[in-house]
């Protein structure tokens, strides 16, 4: 059961991370959705993407405001065979174990005052996380591991010919937030140099709810469905008594059914987690004549969550067991390199190529067992200004993670993907600007085969294959006066 339950945590924390390594938002505003490569922006989000750069704005107050909506859907395709007894599953051994995730409103915005040579600036954003995920149809790990219980028993009492009929409930969401602020001032020591100092706060919180339990089974001794625990509980009483005589074949059967009992009786899960930290972040810029680069590091997020259990999970065995009240727990986010260049022309057209690179292996987090190397990013961004008033724009990235696929389960998992942006920008006037964007990520499925599945003690083959799809879109005003 604690299995069952890891696995639950770790996949209520996959949220709504839309691009950026393992567990990193780097979807910080609208801009960054219509052209994706923002490594050399001098627009407000040069906060977030380029923070040099601020001293290459104009002088004055330069400020963004943004919201972002993203929806996403994870899904597992399940096969094993126990699965064909559950009652919703007419004898098919496949079974879908859909996940979906909406957050209606991520907000960030950015500011920067520029006065000759220097700025200082400021950020607010969702660093990591940004929704809720419900699993409203199951899990396949919750349900392998407790499907294969009257399947067992089943194929005991028939003699191998068949599997016991069960049926389940099971009601998870899981929340994942990182609310990250930042602050820092730009220098440009040269007309064509600068350089940029900041200190990033970052206060993650993380919440589980959920119902796991109400678990039917066949009972032959009634010939009809009933509670899996009161016939296992049932079962162990008539070996007590041998038990208790020091009988050994019936001390092996009593603690085997009482397991059984343990594990198909009702869990109630209440945990709140939360945790801060904070990191510096330090870049430089190049920009003169129509050419520009830039190169930002940011330092790892060490970040501790203390966790809060309700009451029913303090006292639940198995829950407390996991998350035991005041502890600590490491969900670090990982030291980033960001490298950009651009090139203008004409003051018309806007070329941008970026490469991020994510020090995963360096991060204590929930990914930690699968990070067999870093992950990469590559990006490339275009502006092209129809107008005075009028600006279109569109962006690629390839997200390349170095992972274990075999350490994914259920929807703990994430995909390479290829990812496009589009959107305009529109200028009001000389001091507002509106943007607007979408961003769609194309994801390649992984598909994972084992000859023993989910660790059951049945010895018993079966496969998940993983898929991925997203949507993200956002409008966003910029000031300047």
């Amino acid at each position: 059961m604690k299995k069952i339950l890891l696995t639950i945590i770790s996949l209520a924390t996959a949220t709504t991370v839309f691009a950026g390594g393992t567990n990193v938002n780097t979807n910080h505003a609208a801009a960054y959705l219509r052209s994706v490569a923002r490594g050399t922006t001098l627009d407000p989000d040069a906060v977030y993407h380029n923070p040099a750069g601020a001293s290459f704005m104009n002088d004055g107050f330069h400020f963004s405001l943004n919201i972002q909506e993203v929806w996403q859907e994870r899904k597992t395709t399940s096969t094993f065979a126990p699965f064909a007894y559950n009652t919703n599953n007419t004898g098919n051994p496949t079974k879908e174990f859909v996940g979906k995730t909406f957050a209606p409103v991520i907000p960030s915005f950015d500011l920067v005052w520029k006065k000759k040579r220097w700025a200082v600036m400021a950020s607010f954003g969702i660093g990591g996380g940004g929704g809720t995920a419900k699993y409203d149809n199951g899990l396949a790990s919750f349900e392998s591991m407790l499907a294969q219980i009257p399947f067992g028993v089943g194929m005991t009492a028939t003699q191998g010919q068949q599997g016991f009929p069960y049926s389940m409930d099971m009601n998870i969401k899981g929340s994942s937030m990182t609310f990250q602020g930042q602050v820092g001032v730009s220098f440009r020591i040269t007309d064509w140099f600068a350089v940029a100092a900041q200190a990033r706060f970052n206060y993650a919180t993380k919440s589980y709810n959920g119902f796991l339990g109400n678990i039917q089974m066949f009972n032959p001794l009634t010939q009809g469905m009933g509670a899996a625990p009161a016939f296992f509980q049932a079962m162990a009483n008539q070996y007590a008594a041998g038990a208790q005589a020091g009988n050994a074949e019936a001390l092996a059967a009593y603690t085997q059914y009482m397991k059984y009992a343990a594990m198909t009786s009702d869990h109630k899960l209440d945990v709140n987690q939360t945790g801060w930290s904070i990191s510096p972040v330090v870049a430089v810029m190049f920009n003169h004549n129509g050419w520009a680069a830039s190169v930002k590091y940011e330092f790892r997020q060490n970040i501790d969550l203390k966790t809060k259990a309700g009451e029913a999970s303090a006292k639940d065995p198995v829950i407390s067991g996991i998350f035991p009240d005041g502890a600590v727990t490491s969900a670090d986010m990982p030291a980033q390199l960001a490298i950009a260049a651009s090139r203008t022309f004409n003051d018309k057209v806007k070329l941008t190529l970026e490469w991020h690179h994510f020090f995963e292996k360096g991060a204590e987090n929930g990914y930690k067992s699968a990070i067999l190397g870093n992950t990469n990013e590559y990006l490339a961004g275009v502006e092209y200004y129809i107008s005075d008033k009028w600006l279109v724009s569109a962006g690629y990235q390839f997200t390349d993670f170095n992972l274990d696929t075999t350490k994914y389960s259920d929807l703990d998992f994430v995909c390479e993907a290829h990812t496009v942006g589009l959107g305009f920008g529109y200028n009001i006037n000389k001091h507002i600007r509106l943007n607007a964007g979408v961003m769609k990520p194309f994801y390649k499925d992984v598909e994972n085969k084992s000859t023993i599945y989910n660790g059951n003690s049945l010895g018993l083959g079966g496969s998940d294959t993983y898929h991925y799809n997203r949507w993200a879109w956002g409008i966003g005003v910029d000031f300047h006066f």
